[in-house]
């Protein structure tokens, strides 16, 4: 015999309707209070981005503008990234992947915050090596290898702005890269790429300066082996002791010797350098300690160097000009600097100088000192004050 169930009464079904509407109610007063808080935490970082450029900052190099001034060229990684999570009985696997893979090499008028140019350069999937440098009136930007990325270079001409050469002009110059090419590498002073090729050829060296292929890298030192006894005078910090005081030098020896980095150890003890390095080092700052030091650029005209204003767990950073004669001509502090920049290794253990340095670049362009920090963005400072003329962030 069948049972019915008894159908509810009507204030039954009125109660019912009466939490479902609350519910509901409460779960739109939910998601507006999300999306306010989110509003409130995302404007600040949106707002401090620079306008017309997207993506996230990878490179920049500074141009003379044919105006005056200077022009940016910049690299950004303009790919949609996300976390991949991958199950399967017994295995577990998460990894970062991007869609619409594609860089952004813009030309930018810092000054007038206008972008003048940019290019679109697509790939198959994550773009991890990259390299931008400028040289002879033209920018070289290269990436390497990853899963189905191949390795790529990119030679623009800058005035006008436009694509030169690209990675098989590149290989039809020269019968030893016809195969083709697996890896790649840009290395800095002098500006040149190590090549890896398909028939196996391996350290092939391509100088940016001349454009000449070396076999390898035994026959790209010999060019240089000529200067390497020739005596110069460069700027070098040593370590006090074993903690994080550093003290600036100018050395004086063979080329191949003063620039070699067994000379930052050397230093704890200047007297051994003439034996060791057949050089001679005087204190350039004699009463100054550099907590945390290191140099980030230097020229005839002095050096750049980074280092915190106090040891320890949390600190700020700071960008010091020392002039040619060892004297300090401007220090940019930490409101002149990306916030990103400061120590906090109770809050990220990654803001430790040796885990930023490969993320920072410091070089000069004329009147103009260029700092960067990959992933944030790019400050322009004037060479002779430190006075910051712009910010360019993403």
């Amino acid at each position: 015999m069948y049972q019915t169930q008894p159908t509810p009464y009507d204030g039954q079904r009125t109660s019912k309707l009466k939490l479902g509407l609350i519910g509901c109610i409460g779960a739109v007063l939910l998601l507006a209070v999300i999306i306010l808080v989110g509003i409130r935490f995302l404007l600040p970082a949106l707002s401090t981005k620079t306008k017309g450029l997207s993506g996230v900052f990878m490179h920049a190099v500074a141009i003379p503008s044919p105006e005056g001034g200077y022009r940016l060229w910049i690299l950004s990684d303009g790919s949609f990234h996300y976390i991949q999570r991958t199950e399967s009985p017994g295995r577990f696997s998460m990894g970062r992947k991007c869609k619409f893979c594609k860089t952004w090499t813009y030309v930018y008028d810092p000054a007038n915050k206008t972008v003048l140019a940019k290019f679109k350069t697509d790939y198959k999937t994550l773009i991890l090596r990259t390299w931008m440098t400028y040289l002879n009136g033209r920018v070289w930007v290269v990436t390497g290898p990853y899963e189905q990325n191949e390795p790529r270079i990119f030679v623009y001409n800058v005035n006008p702005a436009g694509l030169a050469l690209e990675t098989q002009d590149l290989i039809t110059k020269y019968p030893e890269l016809s195969s083709g090419l697996i890896d790649l590498r840009m290395e800095k002073d002098p500006d040149r790429i190590y090549l890896d090729t398909r028939d196996g050829r391996e350290g092939l060296v391509l100088t940016l300066s001349d454009e000449k292929l070396y076999q390898n890298e035994s026959e790209f030192r010999n060019t240089l082996a000529a200067g390497d006894e020739e005596r110069i005078t460069v700027f070098a910090l040593g370590r006090e002791d074993s903690g994080p005081r550093r003290k600036l030098y100018k050395v004086t020896g063979p080329r191949n010797r003063v620039k070699d980095s067994f000379i930052e150890f050397a230093l704890k003890n200047p007297n051994s350098l003439m034996s060791s390095a057949k050089a001679t080092a005087e204190p350039a700052t004699p009463n100054r300690v550099y907590i945390e030091g290191m140099i980030f650029y230097q020229d005839a005209d002095g050096c750049l160097v980074l280092h915190q204003d106090a040891a320890g767990q949390i600190a700020d950073r700071l960008l010091t000009r020392v002039d040619g004669s060892g004297k300090e001509k401007w220090t940019a502090g930490p409101a002149e600097l990306f916030k990103e920049m400061k120590v906090d290794i109770d809050k990220n253990s990654l803001s430790a100088i040796f885990f930023m340095k490969d993320n920072i670049a410091v070089s000069r362009t004329g009147s103009l000192i260029l700092l960067q920090l990959r992933g944030v963005g790019a400050i322009g400072f004037a060479f002779e004050t430190g006075k910051k003329l712009w910010e360019v962030r993403f």
